[in-house]
């Protein structure tokens, strides 16, 4: 069995998330919406925030000191075929609204409200969905995708010995 590790941003400015429509030449994900993100590094394996932060830069221009609360909120999980991908999917701030675009797709900036109204893989819009209703706290959520329309939520919890 193979891995996929993927690291993706959701960027918050105001009420509006930063979202990418992707390219429908895309040879992965044609036509649908997404956060900011991509394939981690062999050499980002263990740091999935280095590759976040990269992939934030490459796609929109934004440097890390124009982001304010990034965190780690999301571990998925799901099968593809014969390869598990495992995506850490991150939420932060900015105060910036100009971004660079890039050839993976346009990148708008969506009213909260409306963010659920674009085509999702279905794992993104489970866990947009997730977020919107219970970001409570500072918890870490691993999701494992159980069908195409549920998710397995858990938190994962710190403990020490």
């Amino acid at each position: 069995m193979k891995f996929r590790n993927i690291a993706t941003a959701f960027l918050m400015n105001g009420d509006d998330v930063l979202l990418m429509d992707r390219s429908e030449t895309n040879k992965l994900m044609p036509g649908f919406w997404y956060g900011v993100g991509g394939h981690i590094e062999p050499e980002e394996m263990n740091t999935p925030l280095e590759a976040v932060l990269r992939e934030i830069y490459e796609e929109t221009g934004l440097r890390e000191d124009k982001l304010e609360d990034l965190c780690l909120k999301y571990i998925l999980l799901r099968r593809e075929k014969n390869e598990t991908v495992i995506n850490y999917i991150y939420f932060g701030k900015t105060n910036i609204r100009c971004v660079v675009q890039n050839d993976e797709g346009t990148l708008h900036w969506i009213p909260k409200e409306k963010v659920l109204h674009r085509k999702y893989i279905d794992v993104l819009k489970l866990t947009l969905e997730h977020y919107f209703e219970h970001d409570k706290n500072g918890d870490v959520v691993v999701g494992v995708m159980e069908s195409e329309t549920n998710i397995k939520w858990s938190i994962l919890k710190t403990w020490s010995k």
